[in-house]
């Protein structure tokens, strides 16, 4: 179970989050945020769903719709960062990417709360669990879910905040409905990708666990096999970039085999970290 190295926590003093919301509008001192709160600035409607607080609905426009419907009203809280991060067993392949990954969680998360954002951390493994940033830093990760990132994101509720999400998102998925999957006034994907993932390199027949499911394949390592891998990777990647734009987000990929400290300068030129 890796845990962050004190150098991850050194460049978080180091580093600013670049990927904010919009400016604030409204009067000084107030943040006014796109989604819906308890502030008494009335929004709009939404049917109601079961388990919603019945307090809520305009009974004044079910006596003309004949429809249950529940007032909204926008925010005015502090920011929110929610970290979003992958712990199935793939993240831990590679004991470089998966320390990377604890490592880049905790320089975020140390950022942001620098800065006063109010920091969610949610930990996607077998099931969705909010862990809070003392035990990121004390106790690290734990990489061992089965299900992939698409999988245990079902059901996920984020806010109307920056929302970084931080994977390998090495699993079969198709990267526009995984970006419109996830709810966010600003989004980030952050791709961690050890050297084994970028390039297995050339040899004769291999035989490769699946971490998630323990599925054995045999292949052989060979040019053609290569290519079409590299052609595959590079089509996802692309294609998480091209969605991330799309949502007005920043998209980026980072090598674990390297240093830690041209992670962040790679976090630096995509916009997702400041100086």
């Amino acid at each position: 179970m890796p845990r962050p190295r004190p150098e991850a926590l050194a460049l978080a003093e180091a580093y600013t989050l670049a990927l904010r919301l919009p400016a604030a509008q409204g009067p000084s001192g107030h943040h006014k945020g796109r989604g819906t709160g308890a502030s008494v600035e009335f929004q709009d409607h939404r049917s109601y769903l079961a388990g919603d607080d019945v307090r809520h609905l305009d009974w004044r426009a079910y006596a003309r719709t004949d429809q249950l419907l529940l007032k909204r009203y926008r925010e005015e809280v502090r920011p929110t960062l929610d970290l979003v991060l992958d712990l199935s067993a793939s993240m831990a392949a590679d004991p470089d990417k998966a320390q990377r990954a604890v490592d880049l969680a905790a320089l975020f998360a140390r950022a942001g709360a620098a800065e006063g954002l109010t920091v969610r951390i949610f930990a996607m493994g077998d099931k969705q669990e909010r862990i809070e940033l003392d035990r990121l830093l004390g106790q690290g990760l734990d990489y061992t879910g089965v299900r992939p990132l698409d999988e245990a994101l079902v059901g996920f509720r984020s806010g109307s905040g920056v929302v970084l999400l931080l994977s390998d998102f090495l699993f079969p998925h198709a990267p526009d409905k995984l970006v419109r999957s996830v709810r966010a006034g600003r989004l980030g994907l952050v791709q961690v990708l050890s050297g084994f993932d970028l390039d297995p390199g050339r040899g004769g027949a291999v035989r490769f666990e699946d971490s998630e499911t323990s599925e054995l394949v045999d292949l052989s390592l060979d040019e053609a096999t290569l290519e079409r891998y590299h052609g595959r990777l590079e089509r996802l990647c692309d294609g998480l970039q091209v969605e991330a734009r799309r949502r007005g987000g920043v998209y980026a990929r980072v090598r674990s085999d390297l240093p830690l400290q041209g992670s962040a300068r790679t976090l630096l030129e995509a916009g997702l970290l400041g100086l």
